[in-house]
């Protein structure tokens, strides 16, 4: 079950929950290195698609972590 800080809305996420959210990251990066060498191009729609999905994510990582600093600073 999900709990949410009272304080800033925010969905409180578990430390095993940022470490997958680590390794799915992970394997994106790599999966989209890989269609890059397969199409040759930057500019495939493959190759930009994942790259728009891990922006998502590494956003996603980013506010979990700024807003976890931010706790630990209070």
């Amino acid at each position: 079950m999900a709990m949410t800080c009272a304080r800033t809305g925010l969905k409180l996420v578990s430390s095993s929950s940022v470490r997958r959210l680590e390794d799915e990251i992970y394997a994106l990066r790599m999966k989209m290195e890989q269609s890059y060498v397969e199409e040759e191009t930057f500019s495939s729609e493959k190759v930009i698609g994942l790259s728009r999905l891990l922006d998502t994510k590494i956003n996603e990582y980013m506010r979990f972590t700024n807003h976890r600093g931010k706790a630990q600073l209070s």
